[in-house]
């Protein structure tokens, strides 16, 4: 047999218990809003949302609707089953089990929502639409694999999509609309890149998951594993009566969940645990609460105890407690005990107080953790310094653009896009056989030129493909910044090094709200590390730069190299990606990369990298004098290379975090 069209049971899953309670309550409770599972490569996350669905009753659907409509639910019927129905025309049912649609990482918008045929819509006035995901997934589970590498418009289609339960296509004045009530299950490695805090509080719950700690568990996992290889049959019977047992849980749970109702004190203190917690909005309420009814329905209990609404709570708040990708989240669960042990009453000290005091004492440890920790700095050592404590404004950031490089999506400046995404400015003629998707023409262009063809002449009015004409768009664009970074001994004390790293953390918040992604590079002793790929997930890039080692030579060119060898590999996968090089160095390279002449290579290298027309920026972290004794202008190695690559040069002998950031805010 196909071990493809195999599914691993859910019975058989080891350890995972939050993310299988929690996917077990959206199959209790699908209008929760969806389940988010955040965890590391090869946790199990995909795996037990595709073992979900076998869980799932079958289900009753209109057997010739593209919808699955509930041909007994006048309220969740598309437009022309009600029609039919209205009509009294009988509705021929059929019975089929729950679909698990997943949603291709590339997928488009009209790929997402479904299209509707413009042309015909024009000519004939009918709307003959075209059903997408969002149709396929209508009633069963839609999963999407790597949440956070979606465009986020896609991402808001499909989440507005589940909190309203209807879709709603809307193309050049046209519209149609059809049910789409779905369970979503997201899944991220928040390595790969953040997802939005305002797109992640869309979902009702989330959990993190990680690999098991304990040694028999893994080997557990590893045995069934084999086993499923061998034969996937031999493990499905051994764990048969376990997936029945959790099919009738499933059945009565969702019976049951109908008439539990939440009592005055347990709504009281979900809301106290809300308020506590600094959560925004009431999204975390209404989903602790739908949760709470699920887990108890799971258990057979006809009452919402505090167990319960515990266990939701930590599933609800889980992402709704960061503002932004630099807040920590809810870590420990000790704040929400001792809320729960008060049951909700209020503590002694007032809600301001007993926020604020923690995070002062933590601030005051950590400085003075900070200053005992600090080595002194001598050639040829390597250290790991420590992050400073100090709070620094955010800079606010301009544009740049890199010279004959077309910009990407992103938030920084205007780019013409054909994505059929953006704002419109103008339309074009296609370009010979061209197909242009129902998003991409512009209506009232082609008609205009439909009308302008057809005055004067006999024939009636009437849209043929020579008049179609494409729409034209812009959109927000970003950047990838990649900082190269002197991390050698030359560079002299602790203080340069640590005003360097304080100025790329500043600038990664700013990197983040621009929807920019970053990169870093570090040389030092013989050669230049990559110590963070290109990537939009701030919290990794600033764990990478806190935990950046220093000491040794000074292999600058071979920073230089391995930089322009990421920003032309970024630039084949994405033509439309805009690498900005920040150099941030003293010049004084002594390492050759394939030269026995360091300097003259370097200078080699600096005019290939203007030849790629990546755009640049020096920051030249030298001591020597900028003048001679007779007042003879000095250029220092780094100015050198900078005028080599056309780069923007600043020089700071003494670097300060903020005037670094000043200095970047109007480059970049």
């Amino acid at each position: 047999m196909d071990q493809g069209f195999v599914l691993y049971p859910f019975s058989a899953i080891v350890g995972q218990e939050k993310m299988k309670r929690a996917l077990l309550i959206n199959a209790v409770e699908p209008r929760i809003g969806g389940l988010l599972i955040k965890g590391e490569r090869g946790t199990g996350k995909s795996t037990a949302a595709r073992a979900l669905a076998e869980l799932l009753p079958d289900m009753e659907v209109v057997a010739d609707c593209p919808f699955s409509c509930d041909p007994h639910d006048e309220d969740s019927m598309c437009s022309t089953c009600l029609e039919r129905w209205r009509r009294g025309e009988p509705l021929a049912v059929a019975t089929r089990a729950t679909r698990f649609v997943t949603l291709p990482l590339n997928a488009s918008e009209d790929r997402v929502v479904g299209t509707l045929d413009l042309e015909r819509a024009v000519r004939e006035g009918v709307k003959d639409f075209e059903p997408g995901v969002l149709a396929d997934a209508n009633r069963s589970i839609l999963y999407v694999d790597e949440v956070n590498l979606l465009d986020d418009h896609i991402v808001d289609v499909l989440l507005d999509a589940a909190a309203m339960g209807v879709n709603i296509v809307e193309r050049e004045g046209v519209s149609f609309s059809h049910p789409s009530r779905f369970i979503m299950i997201g899944t991220m490695n928040p390595e790969e890149g953040e997802l939005r805090p305002q797109l992640e509080d869309r979902f009702g719950l989330c959990v993190e998951v990680s690999g098991e700690s304990d040694a028999r568990d893994r080997v557990e996992v590893m045995r069934r594993r084999r086993l499923f290889l061998d034969d996937p049959q031999v493990l499905r019977a051994s764990f048969h009566g376990a997936q029945e047992e959790l099919r009738g849980i499933i059945a009565r749970a969702r019976e049951l969940i109908r008439s539990i109702e939440m009592s005055e004190e347990m709504m009281e203190l979900v809301a106290r645990i809300a308020v506590e917690m600094g959560v925004c909005g009431h999204r975390a309420d209404i989903a602790t609460c739908q949760a709470a009814r699920a887990l108890a329905a799971l258990e057979g209990s006809e009452t919402v105890e505090v167990g319960h609404v515990r266990e939701a709570a930590e599933m609800a708040l889980l992402h709704r407690l960061r503002k932004t990708p630099f807040d920590e989240g809810l870590k420990d669960m000790d704040r929400l005990d001792r809320i729960i042990e008060r049951k909700g009453r209020p503590s002694v000290l007032s809600l301001q107080d007993s926020s604020t005091a923690p995070v002062v004492a933590e601030a005051q440890v950590g400085s003075e953790n900070g200053d005992g920790e600090r080595t002194a700095c001598h050639a040829g050592a390597e250290r790991c310094a420590a992050p400073s404590s100090a709070e620094m404004e955010v800079p606010l950031l301009q544009g740049v653009t890199a010279r004959g490089v077309k910009p990407a999506a992103g938030k920084r400046s205007n780019a013409v896009t054909e994505s059929g995404n953006g704002r419109r400015v103008g339309h074009r003629l296609p370009r010979g056989d061209e197909d242009i998707p129902a998003s991409g023409l512009a209506l009232e262009a082609t008609l205009r030129a439909a009308a302008g063809r057809s005055t004067g002449g006999d024939q009636p009015f009437a849209v043929r493909r020579e008049d179609f004409r494409y729409a034209v768009r812009k959109r927000k664009s970003g950047n990838l910044v990649l900082f190269v970074v002197d991390a050698s001994a030359s560079m002299g004390c602790n203080e340069r090094i640590e005003a360097t790293k304080k100025a790329v953390g500043l600038l990664l918040e700013d990197a983040y709200c621009k929807r920019d992604r970053v990169a870093l590079i570090s040389f030092r002793d013989q050669g230049a590390q990559l110590v963070l790929s290109p990537t939009s997930s701030v919290q990794l890039a600033n764990l990478r730069v806190r935990e950046l080692a220093t000491g040794g030579a000074t292999p600058l060119n071979h920073g230089l190299a391995m930089a322009l060898q990421v920003a032309k590999r970024e630039l084949r996968r994405d033509p439309d990606v805009v690498p900005v090089l920040v150099l941030i160095t003293d010049g004084q390279g002594n390492v050759g990369y394939l030269s026995d002449n360091p300097v003259r290579e370097s200078l080699e290298l600096a005019a290939k990298i203007r030849e790629e027309g990546l755009a640049c920026v020096v920051f030249d972290t030298s001591v020597m004098p900028s003048r001679t004794r007779e007042g003879k202008p000095l250029f220092s190695h780094a100015r050198r290379i900078a005028d080599m690559m056309g780069a923007e040069y600043h020089r700071l002998a003494h670097p300060q975090p903020r005037e670094m950031v000043d200095r970047l805010k109007k480059l970049l």
